[in-house]
């Protein structure tokens, strides 16, 4: 099964009017998204995919463009992502079946990557990682890293 990690587009900055949990998208941010979310949509071949998010308001809304472009309505809110333990993950949100979207936030889902592929990268905003992961042996190999700047460069070699 694949496990998709997705940071987070750029967000506006925390000040003292808002919190870091409120923090929403800039428009570059909602761009961002898009372009990643167009690339992991291309590479899916319009599988269906489950896509969970942290609670946090830039987050959710990068989990509804992603929701757009894989054309998947519901989307779940799990506060399991707003910490770096993957055996948390493991025991309450991944199953069988079709991919699972999880989208959070840079250190977090660095740890997950790492715990879950023996791999570590450092996520751009709007960076998506897939792992073919297999459940019953708890453990993955990263086969695909997307980030906006890959869709514009693909635009640019044509």
């Amino acid at each position: 099964m694949y496990i998709i990690l997705m940071r987070h587009g750029e967000a506006e900055p925390e000040t003292e009017k808002v919190e870091n949990r409120f923090r929403k998208l800039t428009g570059k941010g909602r761009k961002q998204v898009f372009r990643s979310a167009r690339g992991l949509a291309h590479f899916l071949k319009e599988t269906p995919i489950r896509i969970f998010s942290s609670p946090f308001t830039r987050t959710r809304e990068t989990a509804k463009i992603l929701s757009e472009a894989c054309f998947t309505e519901e989307i779940h809110i799990a506060d399991e992502l707003l910490q770096g333990n993957w055996t948390m993950i493991q025991n309450h949100i991944l199953t069988e079946g079709t991919p699972i979207a999880l989208v959070s936030h840079h250190p977090f889902l660095q740890s997950y990557l790492l715990t879950a592929a023996s791999c570590a990268i450092k996520f751009e905003t709007a960076g998506i990682a897939v792992i073919d992961y297999d459940l019953q042996w708890k453990q993955g190999k990263l086969i695909g890293y997307f980030t906006p700047g890959l869709s514009r460069l693909k635009k640019e070699e044509k």
